[in-house]
């Protein structure tokens, strides 16, 4: 009988057990901390911080929710970012449930962009420039298309309001 409960015990141990997935040259290893907390776009930026928010819409449909949720978070930190950004960030501590979300930033990544073909803007150039023509209302607005026409020239970006009851959304045109 204690030889069992040994080899049970044994068993139960091994299966408890942490390794990581992947072969020996290219380990699948990611530790705590390493993913940010949340990626998006900056929308807005003042002296208190950014409001970070997340074009990739969160479907709780199932739950008779929101069908299109947009993760957005007041970031509390100092940046050299710029309004219309993509970024990634990474807070401290935890975040104030309200929406938008507010935390404590511990870091942040400007993820690298690069110029259309035949663009003069940068898409955060191009996206700083809507967000200042935008006419939503307060609220918080999220990116939900930015598209580069080279035979125009131009800037098609389309905004939402995720405050908004009905499907609110700002076509603006952006000359290059």
């Amino acid at each position: 009988m204690r030889t069992l409960i040994m080899i049970y015990v044994a068993l139960l141990l091994t299966a408890c057990g942490y390794g990581t997935v992947g072969s020996n040259d290219e380990p699948n290893i990611l530790l705590p901390g390493d993913s940010p907390d949340i990626y998006g776009y900056i929308m807005v930026k003042d002296r208190d911080g950014i409001l970070v928010v997340n074009p990739e819409g969160k479907d709780f449909s199932h739950t008779k929710e929101e069908e299109d949720y947009h993760e957005a978070i007041r970031v509390r930190m100092n940046t050299d970012a710029e309004v219309g950004e993509e970024v990634e960030v990474w807070l401290e501590g935890g975040v104030e449930e309200s929406y938008p979300g507010q935390a404590n930033g511990d870091k942040i990544k400007v993820v690298p962009e690069k110029k259309p073909d035949g663009a003069d803007l940068y898409p955060s150039e191009a996206l700083r420039k809507a967000i200042d023509k935008h006419a939503l209302g307060q609220g918080v607005v999220v990116v939900v298309s930015s598209t580069y026409e080279d035979e125009e020239d131009q800037w098609q970006i389309t905004l939402k309001n995720t405050f908004s009851t009905e499907e609110e959304r700002e076509r603006i045109v952006v000359r290059d």
